[in-house]
């Protein structure tokens, strides 16, 4: 079989492998978190490409986030498909694909191996914890960064080996794109001077390195100029907290350190995945901080990582690098700027486990060489492996096929969630079962009494009721909302309508 003609059926393979996992998210919905900023309920976006959408996307914060390529792609598919969410989400199945194809060619093309580069892609293309990514409309910002990133990866490959001002220049135009889409990607630089080292072998010393460094110099305006506009779009939003000593030390370094450790056992055994998970140095967004075992056998784990990266770092590159990509690529949202209420997230990963990808597929092969293994065997091990996360990933996407699916799980996983108590609270709501949705917002007020928007939505529902005793809670809640939040509309609006009724 020549060469060309096995690269094609592993490429179909794969688009069958992902294509069995995610073929069942054509029938779901838009879930309330998000979906409906981002493309069901935003005035422009669900308008499709009307007049103003280029505008828009170029000028328009969304989601806490500045990423216009994002927006026009949800826009575009508005345009074609309508809001019909089944078709929303088979594009995002369309783009998990493609991101598959293109590090299987990234792989392929940079250590020309066929079935490592082949294990790779289909351990990304399977693994339970990018399920979300996929899953989630929302997450659209993740798979073009992905498509993208991995486009300009894949033409690095050529300007490494080759050189030439137009292969460059493709680089930075697709890592722009990547950045627009979603700024995850500051690190490229690091990144692709690991694939200096390995796989390419472009670099071998650190006057190498130093002499390749001004190239990737040019890598950076695109990196600072989207980085600042996503700064300053989350910092506006108020999506991230505020810089703060203090906070940073208690709460953003110990997350870090545990996060690694986190995403490190999820990797290796991807059970209990959920949308949301609250902060463990927050209690009021509903954390637990974890015992003092957790965060040991981070640093322990931290510790060994990274020894063995640098103990093996010329006999087996592969480790290094692998290990090190994990890490810088996952630095951006290990969380020492905190955004959000959550500590750690399966989206964050989709990226950064590359890393761990490789080390997983050429670790395999070290084990059989060294231990003179079957190559029948060990490839029946790697089969067993992707079959099993295949399956789990199969069960994970089966949780997001609407909001009450979604939310009903994340509580499961974390009771004391408040956010997913109040979301859960809301998709409850709407489906008429009112007084699942009060108990559910008073659960969310037991752990966090302050939290505005559970507040107002309790307060809504009371009055709405109509009950005497309902009426006077609402107006406590109300003006419980305007203490923290003087002028808040629709505490106002509420206080105006119970007025408006009298005792």
């Amino acid at each position: 079989m020549t060469a060309r003609r096995l690269d094609l059926l592993i490429a179909i393979a794969l688009v069958a492998l992902c294509s069995a996992i995610y073929a069942q998210s054509a029938a779901f919905e838009f879930v309330g978190y998000d979906d409906e900023g981002y493309v069901e309920h935003n005035p422009v976006v669900s308008r499709g490409l009307a007049p103003g959408i280029l505008n828009y996307a170029v000028s328009a914060y969304v989601g806490g986030n500045w990423h216009p390529l994002t927006v026009f792609s949800h826009a575009l598919d508005v345009e074609v498909f309508g809001l019909e969410a089944g078709r929303h989400h088979a594009e995002n199945v369309l783009l998990h694909i493609l991101a598959t194809l293109l590090l299987f060619g990234v792989f392929r093309k940079a250590t020309g191996t066929v079935w490592r580069s082949a294990l790779v892609a289909a351990l990304f293309a399977v693994h339970p914890l990018h399920v979300e990514v996929v899953s989630w409309v929302s997450q659209r910002k993740t798979l073009l960064c992905a498509v993208f990133g991995l486009a300009a990866l894949y033409c690095y490959i050529d300007y490494a080996r080759i050189g030439g001002a137009r292969r460059l220049a493709a680089v930075a135009g697709l890592l722009t794109a990547s950045l627009l889409a979603k700024p995850m990607l500051v690190t490229f630089p690091l990144l692709v001077a690991l694939f200096d080292v390995w796989p390419l072998g472009v670099v071998s010393s650190w006057r190498q390195a130093r002499e390749r460094a001004p190239a990737k110099l040019w890598l950076l305006i695109p990196i600072l100029g989207i980085g600042t506009a996503t700064w300053f779009a989350q910092r506006s939003s108020g999506a991230m907290a505020p810089l703060d000593v203090e906070v940073f030390l208690t709460v953003s370094i110990p997350n870090a350190v545990l996060s690694a450790g986190w995403y490190a056992a999820k990797f290796v055994w991807p059970v209990g995945l959920a949308v949301h998970y609250p902060h463990p140095f927050l209690p009021q967004s509903g954390g637990v901080a974890p015992g003092v075992f957790a965060i040991v056998a981070s640093v322990v784990f931290i510790a060994a990582a990274s020894f063995s990266a640098f103990a093996l770092r010329k006999r087996a590159p592969w480790l290094a690098v692998g290990l090190a990509w994990w890490a810088i690529a996952l630095l951006p949202v290990i969380g020492l700027v905190q955004v959000g209420t959550q500590g750690v997230a399966d989206r964050y990963s989709y990226i950064p486990m590359i890393g761990g990808f490789v080390v997983f597929a050429w670790g395999l092969e070290e084990f059989r060489s060294r231990l003179g293994a079957p190559i029948k065997a060990v490839a029946a091990l790697a089969v067993v492996v992707v079959v099993g996360l295949s399956i789990a990933s199969y069960q994970q996407v089966s949780h997001w096929r609407d909001s009450l699916s979604l939310f009903s799980r994340a509580v499961d996983i974390s009771p004391r969630d408040v956010t997913m108590l109040f979301n859960l609270g809301n998709a409850v709501q709407r489906d008429g079962r009112v007084d699942e949705a009060e108990a559910l917002y008073r659960r969310a007020l037991v752990v966090q009494p302050s939290h505005s928007f559970t507040q107002l939505n309790l307060a809504e529902l009371l009055r709405e009721r109509g009950v005497p005793e309902d009426r006077a809670e609402a107006s406590e809640l109300y003006e419980n909302v305007l203490r923290s939040r003087p002028g808040n509309r629709r505490a106002v609006a509420g206080l105006a309508a119970l007025e408006s009724k009298g005792p």
